[in-house]
């Protein structure tokens, strides 16, 4: 297993999040389960996303990453993804997710609808550096309602194919989101890290 996912390990048990690692050399990704008050959520990240904040505690829980750009590298700009699951029974997390996407600059998102999901999309400035952010929504994933986001920043020094590689990204991101109702059962060569009491 790699130093990065050791780095997610120690970040995960600092935060006293329930989460199961399972990672393959094929594709370098981390299952990640987050345990709800009924059920439990599983997503997938790649081995080299940076946690930068975590917060597990329900009825709003968040976790988010930095996805390495060679192209930030000295700049104030950031790719970043986070996933935020709000508790279904509580009126303060209900509100926070009906709440409207915000919009940035005088053009409304645009809307669609992917695999279950809504998902908005629209341009966005960070100083004098120019975002594309997309944010999904979905109820109905165990017992909690999740949204997603991702926002990069379009640099000078981007590879030509960074903005498909980001819209793959977070296609594939949104398809390893599921959820199930019940315990549960950790991955076989996975380790589990829980709250302390």
């Amino acid at each position: 297993m790699s130093r990065r996912c050791a780095r997610l390990r120690r970040a995960t048990a600092v935060a006293g999040l329930t989460l199961s690692f399972a990672a393959t050399l094929a594709s370098a990704a981390v299952e990640m389960n987050i345990v709800t008050n009924k059920g439990f959520v599983v997503f997938t990240v790649a081995d080299d996303w940076l946690v930068t904040s975590m917060q597990s505690k329900l009825p709003i829980a968040a976790t988010a990453f930095q996805i390495p750009n060679p192209a930030d590298r000295g700049t104030a700009d950031s790719t970043d993804l986070a996933i935020v699951l709000y508790d279904s029974h509580s009126k303060r997390a209900r509100s926070a997710f009906a709440s409207p996407v915000k919009q940035y600059g005088s053009v409304p998102p645009e809307i669609k609808h992917v695999a279950g999901w809504k998902v908005y999309r629209q341009e966005a400035l960070q100083g004098s550096t120019r975002y594309t952010v997309l944010d999904a929504k979905r109820a109905g994933i165990a017992d909690v309602l999740v949204t997603v986001r991702l926002a990069w920043p379009h640099l000078d020094s981007n590879s030509t194919e960074y903005d498909a590689a980001m819209e793959s990204i977070f296609r594939e991101f949104l398809a390893s989101i599921r959820g199930e109702i019940g315990p549960y059962v950790p991955h076989s060569q996975g380790a589990t890290r829980r709250p302390e009491r």
